[in-house]
């Protein structure tokens, strides 16, 4: 799981109002910078908001530090600025987007993948997502670049800046976590698949695990605590699932059941592992994957290549999980 900051993490940068960088006065524009008029509205709550992933105080001076404060000397390492973070950030924003978007269920076609990548990358998008964050209010900046932080050319940049330093700090995956919630927060439909997790649909899998093993179970995630884990007894008994039909296309229960399955996991922020075994001779040979959710095996599968048998894994763990 992602470390999170609260905007910006007000500890990692401690610069007065008006300083100097190498002969050159830059300052902050917390309070100068100019708020345009708009009518009060009541404000979004803060748990719709994703937390921001935390980059140390090393890298956020980069982060923060605008291109208009570089040294007129000194080579591409004494810069210590945000324009490769920028470039950084932008490569990785359109990626993720575009992984997100190809997860998304029911399925997009590469027309409205594209289509739909261009909303989200919209200005007035990525401005809303830098205001709600205060990013312009922690750039440090000389102070005739003021009146452009707010165009959709420097306000991308902030935001890509940013992004760039979680790709460095944390790599993709969290870059991904993070741009996915934010997704959730604008596409209210993909959100509908994990919060049925809330449902009271586990009980009778509840009351038969308990009868298999009685001692308390361990509470991982509050999401799936009413689910015990699975004792191997209940393994023999999940080949049915394998009958349920694909929630994806119930009338296509042979499409791929994996998208879905991580698209949801990540939703539910939840880890999952695929360990694989093969056994026999190699011309002839089977394969066997479990599904490990959050260190709890939920699914086993097996057959002639090594996707088909986490095919069948990822289903019966999704069913498991009651996913459905």
């Amino acid at each position: 799981m992602m470390e999170t900051s609260d905007v910006w993490d007000d500890h990692a940068i401690q610069t007065p109002a008006r300083c100097r960088l190498g002969g050159m006065n830059y300052t902050t524009p917390g309070a100068s910078l100019p708020t345009p008029l708009k009518r009060n509205r009541p404000a979004e709550p803060l748990g719709h908001i994703p937390p921001l992933p935390k980059v140390t105080s090393d890298l956020i001076l980069q982060v923060c530090t605008h291109i208009s404060l570089r040294r007129s000397t000194g080579g591409p390492e004494d810069y210590g600025d945000n324009e490769r973070l920028t470039q950084l950030g932008m490569m990785a924003l359109d990626a993720t987007v575009t992984y997100a978007l190809f997860n998304k269920r029911p399925i997009l076609r590469t027309s409205e993948i594209c289509v739909q990548r261009e909303q989200v990358l919209s200005d007035a998008n990525i401005d809303k997502w830098v205001t709600m964050y205060n990013m312009r209010q922690k750039i440090r900046c000389h102070p005739d670049v003021f009146a452009t932080l707010r165009t959709p050319k420097e306000t991308r940049s902030l935001f890509c800046a940013y992004l760039g330093g979680v790709y460095i700090e944390h790599g993709i995956e969290t870059v991904q976590e993070w741009i996915s919630h934010l997704l959730l927060g604008e596409d209210n439909s993909s959100v509908a698949p994990g919060r049925e997790v809330a449902q009271p649909i586990e009980a009778p899998p509840s009351k038969k695990a308990k009868s298999e093993q009685p001692p308390p179970y361990h509470a991982p995630p509050i999401f799936f605590a009413s689910q015990p884990p699975p004792s191997p007894p209940r393994q023999r008994h999940t080949p049915p699932h394998m009958t349920l039909p694909n929630p994806l296309a119930p009338a296509q229960p042979s499409l791929p059941f994996l998208p879905l399955f991580n698209q949801t996991a990540t939703q539910r922020r939840v880890t999952v592992e695929y360990p694989a075994e093969f056994s026999g001779p190699p011309h002839a040979g089977r394969w066997s994957v479990r599904c490990i959710v959050n260190g709890i095996q939920k699914g086993v599968g097996t057959g002639s290549s090594k996707q088909i048998a986490k095919e069948e894994a990822a289903r019966q763990a999704y069913y498991a999980m009651g996913w459905t």
